[in-house]
């Protein structure tokens, strides 16, 4: 099983960064003809707008969140075939963010 993860990324564009790592992840399977990259992107474009709905459509995640998504996967023969994903939702800590933002504030003489 491979492993491939997008990285904190804002929910806006998980799909790019997405289509973007696991092509770069397969690149030479393509180059060797095993995987058809075309198929690929289709399953990837379906995995994208299932993740979507769930993310924006259902949970309300705002577009500006940030998540990371970490996908597992296996190439059979020639077929690529997702096993397990993970995602990885951020949320803003307004206390802890308040607190750092007034410390280095502090520091610098701003306040």
């Amino acid at each position: 099983m491979v492993e491939v993860r997008t990285g904190p990324v804002r929910v806006s564009g998980y799909a790019l960064k997405i289509r973007k790592v696991v092509n770069a992840a397969l690149r030479d399977l393509y180059k060797e003809k095993k995987l058809d990259a075309k198929e690929v992107n289709n399953i990837l474009s379906d995995l994208n707008a299932k993740i979507y709905n769930v993310l924006v459509d259902r949970f309300e995640i705002p577009k500006d969140a940030v998540v990371n998504i970490i996908l597992d996967y296996e190439v059979e023969g020639d077929k690529f075939i997702i096993k397990d994903l993970k995602i990885e939702v951020y949320d803003l800590n307004e206390i802890l963010t308040k607190n750092a933002t007034a410390e280095v504030k502090k520091a610098l003489g701003l306040q």
